[in-house]
């Protein structure tokens, strides 16, 4: 784990995740995160605890990685501070499971009702990266703090109609130069999963 990665914790009573940058690290003590703005925490910040369980996952070069925890200490002045006991054992998971293609593919994504224009960078049978220049970072943080599931629309070379697939948010990257999205396909019509799985052939994946 490096400084800066974003972590999707999973706190003990709650289906809620919450993404929180990583911000400093004991080895084999314990991790620092920072936590978001209280209004986007809902009813979750009264579950930040002392020794309460946290589930964390978080995404590096196509690995999930994914660990088991406790809450040792918080912080609430001057920034809002969660010490994380260092864990015992990080487990990795290959979530791509199909290569994935570069490409620049027209897209969008409607997450509760505000939907988002962008474009598709890099596209596998499972899910995607969606990128969208914004200067709204932090609204479009808390959009997507709050809301998980998304829909996807996407064109691909040669077909007229947009496709459309159930999608969830798997990763959020967002700086100066635009926001990326990493997107996980949940759902998806058998034709638009034919149509897709063509165009990885013909791109050799």
């Amino acid at each position: 784990m490096n400084i800066g990665t974003v972590l999707r914790l999973q706190i003990e009573g709650t289906r809620r995740r919450l993404s929180c940058e990583l911000i400093g690290v004991d080895d084999g003590e314990y991790l620092i995160v920072k936590m978001p703005p209280l209004h986007t925490m809902a009813n979750v910040s009264k579950l930040l605890v002392n020794e309460n369980e946290i589930n964390a996952k978080y995404m590096n070069k196509g690995t999930m990685f994914g660990f088991q925890s406790t809450i040792i200490d918080l912080i609430h002045k001057p920034f809002k501070l969660v010490f994380i006991k260092y864990p015992d054992k990080i487990d990795s998971y290959d979530v791509r499971g199909n290569k994935r293609v570069e490409c620049f593919l027209p897209a969008s994504v409607k997450i509760a009702e505000q939907i988002l224009e962008g474009s598709i960078t890099d596209i596998s049978r499972a899910g995607c990266l969606f990128t969208i220049d914004t200067d709204e970072n932090e609204s479009l943080t808390n959009l997507l703090e709050l809301n998980s599931e998304i829909k996807m629309g996407f064109y691909l070379p040669g077909i007229a109609e947009e496709l459309i697939a159930d999608a969830d948010q798997k990763s959020i990257k967002i700086d100066t130069d635009g926001s990326s999205i990493g997107i996980e396909f949940v759902g998806m019509d058998s034709a638009v999963k034919e149509k897709l799985i063509d165009f990885l052939s013909k791109a050799g994946a």
